[in-house]
Order: C-alpha cells, then structure tokens, then sequence
C-alpha cells in the first residue's frame, strides 16, 4: 500500500464519518449558526465596524477562539490558519518562518491583517503581512472575513484577518501562565503572561521566544515577542485602552547547496495603539483611536559556496493613523459612521545592485469616510455600506457593499453580498524599471450567496458561493524585469460543517473549490498565483473535561496544481495534538502537551529548496496561577 493511497484513506475515512454522527449523537442544544462563529448574541463579536451578531453578519466569516488556539498546541497565526476553511498557506516550516496564504484564490497581498486595529501589511513588500510571526497567546479570537470587504477596512479585496487580543482578567489581582515545550532541531517556544484587575485598572502582558535551528535546511529562527495593555474604566462607562507590541525575528528561509544558493531575512513591528469608547446616550456612542509604529524588514540573498551576497533589500515603514467613529442604535438597527486618516514613511534600499526602483523615499497619506448600517424587519436584515478614500500617490479608490440575512427558521440562515473593493498597488523592491510608483489600484466587484443551518439535530452545515472579477491585477515578470497587469476571474464553493459532541467526540469538515482563470483567454492559473483548486480540511477531536484529556486530529489535503518542473503540488498533512491536565478537578492544574506534526511526512514545495516542514514532533508544559 503506497503512502499516497494510505493519505486519500485516511483522510476520506475522516470526511465518511461526519455525516454518520448525528444518527448517534447526543450532544448541546442551542443555535450552532451562531456559535459556529464563536459570538454569541449577548456577546457581539465585532467581526465589522459595527458589533453584530452571527445571524446579522452577510459575509462569509469563520472565527477561532482562544480555547481552540490552545488545543490546537499552536504557536503563530500561521498555525491556526492552517486549519480555517478557505484559507491556504504555501508550506508550513519552522513555527515563525516566512510564508505565503490566500482566502479563495485571494493572494496574500490581496488581504488585510490587522491586531486590535493596527494593520501588519508592509506596503513596501507587495502588502505582505507575516502571520507566521504573530505569536497566539495574547489572542482572544481570530476572525476571517472571506471576501472582498472594502466598504467597512479599507484595501481588503480578497479579504480580512482580524486579530482580537486579550483582555485583562477580570475581579482579580494577577493570574498567569507559563509555558515551555521543545522538539525537534532544538525548536522551542517559552512563553508566559500575567493580567489582572484593580480599582478600574486592568493588565494583560505577555512574552516569550522561539528558537529553532531549521526543521528544514537554512529555516532556522530567532523570534522574540512581547504584548501589553492597559485598560481603565472610567465612572459614567468609558473606558481607555493602551496597547504596546514589539517584535523581532531572525529567520533562514532557504538554503540549497545543490543550487549554492541561501536567503536569510528579518523582521521588526513596533506598534502602540490607544483606544478611547465613550458612551453618548443610551444607543449611541463615540469611538476614537490613534496608532502608530514601525514597520522593518531585510532580506539577503546569496551563494552559499562563496558566502557571496548578490541582494541585500531593506525597507523601513514609520506608520501613524487616527480613526473617530459614531456608533448610533444597536447590532439590529444601527449606523456606524467614520472618519480615518493615515500616513506611511516608506525608505527602501537595495544596497547591492542599486537597479532602478529598488530604492525610494516616499509618503503614502490616505484620507477616508465610511459609513456601514443594519436595517432589520421581521426575519430579513439588510448592511449596506459605503466607503470613500482619497490617497495621494494613487487613484482615488470608491468602495461598497449590500448585503442581507434572511432566517428562514429558527436555526437556518441564508446570506449574501455583493461588493466592490481595493487593494494597494505593488510598491516593492523591484516597484518598477523606472522606479515610479503603481498608481492604479488592484480592484474586485465580488458576489457571494449561500446557507448556514442546524436543522438537522447534530450537525451544523454552511455553503457560500463566490464569483471575483479583479482586474489590474498586477505580476512581476523576473525575466522581463516589468509589472504585467491583467484581469481575472475567480469562482467557487467554500464548504463547512461540523457535529455536536458525542461523548466527547466531535467531527469538523471543510470543502473549498476554487477556479481561476485570466478574463482575456480564460487559461487556467497557475497554484502559485491563485492556490490550490482543490482543498479539503477535517479534524476529529475528543474532549474528556473529567479526565482533564484533549486531543485534535487534523487533515489537510491541498492540489496547487502548479506547472514548475519537479514542483511537488499535491499533499495531505495529518497533525495530532494532545494534552493531558495533571489535575483535571483543579481549575488552575499544571498540564503537559504532545504534537506530531506532519505525521505521515507529506512533501509538498514548489522548488526542492524550499520544502514544507518534515514528520517533527513537540512536547511542552503549561503552569496556570
């Protein structure tokens, strides 16, 4: 039996499962249309600009929580978003490394990333944000917004991931964590946090370092992190929040004596926020925030005989930005209404070859107006939006969306949107051959439809539909050495459905399709620029509260379907997570963990040099106080 057989089994047999469990299964009641978001309805989860619940939210969304985070053993963004439906990432290395995603078929320069508000995109590096180095344990709740959502965030056409952090624990002086676990090529994560609550004053902050020597040759990293904020509530129910991010990375990110050629590179954030929310009236309120930091990155390129640079880039992005927001009436009729403003210093450097474009001195200032709405009547809700930005070096991008949910009974949902939205430009190392700036923006006119139901005791089903039409979609061309633009067109299903618990056992599953295809001549594209057509998710998990044992299994099958000669497009990664409290009727007990990643050692890489990460294992404790 060849391992490529033994994979499709396995993860086949996962899939055949799901359907099975509800004729056995005995588990919670409640609406799962909501929960399959992580919101609640007395809980908004603020997946827009206005809180709202799950029943009232038109765009395709999947949210992670902190607790699925930590079953998941994850250590970076990177790691949860391997298991979101619709997501994709390139490879998965060493925890912390550098790596590409798309949300259906959107590449990653194409989607916003936000902490708390602070956008991680570098516009200087093709809008590229390094989710593999934002570390989970500061993270509350991970939202991923599947679709173009321009109206509401700004350059978001292929979509948004928002990252909610922590907030200060409530009703006590200090709690904590620590944590530690090693494995394999001495990778480790240690990390640790405190929070607490007094006299209106609350804390979070936390820290911690991964270090590995490279799960694969040349991927070694050197990452440290630290997070805080402060919050204070003030007597009439405003409250003020501060928040401080710092973090820095050393990372390989290939190395082949084969092609004598290794890439090393680093990364710099260094990001405060602060956050005033007022309350104005009984159904209105006032939401000011001001942000500001810098942004850096390197990247050395080589020959590894000679110890020969023949590329030294670096960039330097000093951002500031202001936002005043009115929020009038509630999730279920209610106006939210806004102001930003944003400036980005951008100086870049290529200090080898000096070509034309490498190097730049420039402001990009961006003036915007927004304004998003929920109107409900009975079982129908309408979100309309509007946005309208002015920015200086580029075209002035306008911005909309109408989208409705209508329940068609008490655990069915059917939604839809249709909207315009933007991304930025390629400002980039290689910008241009004449060094001037990309003034048309990348744009998309997307609609998307579909369901969401728990009517079948048990078992909780969503489908959405999408169709893209993006054009000045823009491509470096190496050889060449121009940006080629083009139109495109991207449609697909993006499935999902998972099981109440029986006896803690419990099945998720997920389904994403995706075509895309150049308008003109309709040619299929290739893996590298669009993702994988075909990708399949599923895990199984078991959760025995009085035994204090979890454990995850999950399965990820992707087709790239790329044309690079000895490229290796097709792979199924299995991971398994476990951990174990040692005192499980004990609130705070200290717990052990064990993952095996990658567990029948898939290969997936489009160039031999640059391969996922091997069959390694990890193993770890965690104290709480």
């Amino acid at each position: 039996m060849t391992g490529k057989f033994l994979r499709k089994i396995l993860l086949a047999s996962l899939m055949l499962l799901i359907p099975l469990t509800p004729l056995c299964a005995r588990g919670e009641e409640g609406d799962e249309v909501t929960r399959s978001l992580g919101l609640s309805e007395d809980q908004p989860g603020g997946v827009s600009r206005l809180p709202r619940p799950a029943s009232l939210i038109a765009e395709n969304v999947t949210a992670v929580t902190a607790e699925e985070i930590a079953r998941l053993n994850a250590h970076t963004v990177a790691d949860v978003l391997q298991t979101v439906p619709g997501v994709q990432l390139d490879l998965l290395q060493t925890p912390g490394g550098i790596m590409l995603y798309d949300i259906l078929g959107s590449p990653n320069r194409h989607i916003l990333v936000q902490i708390d508000g602070v956008p991680q995109n570098f516009v200087s590096a093709e809008n590229l944000a390094h989710v593999g180095m934002i570390p989970v344990q500061m993270v509350e709740r991970i939202e991923v917004i599947k679709g173009a959502a321009s109206a509401a965030w700004g350059s978001a056409l292929g979509g948004v991931i928002n990252i909610v952090t922590k907030l200060p624990v409530a009703d006590r002086g200090a709690a904590g964590l620590a944590s530690a676990s090693i494995g394999k090529k001495a990778t480790s994560d240690l990390r640790g946090e405190v929070s607490g609550t007094s006299d209106g004053f609350g804390y979070y902050l936390t820290g911690g370092t991964i270090r590995s020597d490279g799960l694969r040759s040349g991927n070694d990293v050197d990452f440290s992190h630290g997070f805080g904020k402060i919050t204070y509530d003030f007597p009439g129910g405003a409250r003020a929040t501060l928040g401080l991010d710092a973090r820095y990375n050393d990372t390989g990110t290939a190395s082949s004596t084969r092609y004598d050629f290794f890439q090393t590179g680093m990364v710099r954030y260094l990001n405060g926020s602060l956050a005033l929310q007022v309350p104005l009236a009984e159904r209105a309120s006032l939401d000011l925030t001001g942000r500001g930091g810098t942004r850096e990155m390197a990247d050395q390129r080589g020959l590894l005989s000679r110890d020969f640079l023949f590329f030294n880039a670096h960039v330097r992005e000093v951002h500031q930005g202001y936002t005043a927001a009115i929020n009038l009436g509630d999730a279920r009729q209610g106006v939210t209404t806004g102001l930003e403003f944003e400036r980005i210093g951008v100086t870049q450097r290529e200090l080898v070859r000096h070509a034309p474009g490498s190097d730049a001195d420039l402001t990009l200032t961006r003036y915007s107006a927004y304004a998003n709405g929920t109107f409900t009547l009975g079982r129908l809700s309408l979100l309309p939006g509007v946005r309208v930005d002015h920015l200086n070096l580029l075209d002035d991008p306008f911005s909309a969306t109408l989208g409705a949910t209508v329940r068609l009974g008490e655990s069915t949902l059917m939604r839809g949107y249709a909207a315009r939205g933007y991304s930025m430009p390629l400002i980039s190392f290689f910008g241009s051959t004449n060094g001037e700036v990309q003034h048309e923006l990348q744009q998309v006119t997307t609609v998307q439809w579909g369901m969401e139901s728990g009517a079948v005791p048990y078992l909780w089903l969503k489908g959405m539909l999408f169709h893209n039409n993006v054009w000045n979609v823009q491509e470096y061309d190496y050889q060449a050495g121009v940006i080629r633009k083009q139109r495109q067109r991207r449609h697909g299903v993006d499935l999902e459905l998972r099981t109440s618990p029986w006896h803690g056992f419990a099945l998720t599953g997920a389904y994403t399709f995706t075509d895309a295809r150049k308008s003109s001549t309709g040619a299929e594209l290739d893996g590298s620029i669009s993702g994988p057509r075909h990708a399949v998710k599923g895990s199984l998990s078991y959760d025995n509260t009085a035994a204090g044992l979890t454990c995850v299994l999950t399965g990820n099958y992707a087709d790239w379907k790329l044309d690079t000669p000895g490229a290796h497009p097709v792979a199924t990664f299995f991971d398994l997570h476990v951990n174990q409290k040692l005192a499980p009727s004990r609130e705070n007990s200290p717990e052990l963990f064990f993952s095996l990643r990658n567990i029948l050692d898939a290969k997936l890489y489009q160039y031999d040099f640059h391969q996922a990460a091997p069959r390694w294992f990890e193993i770890g404790g965690r104290f709480r106080f």
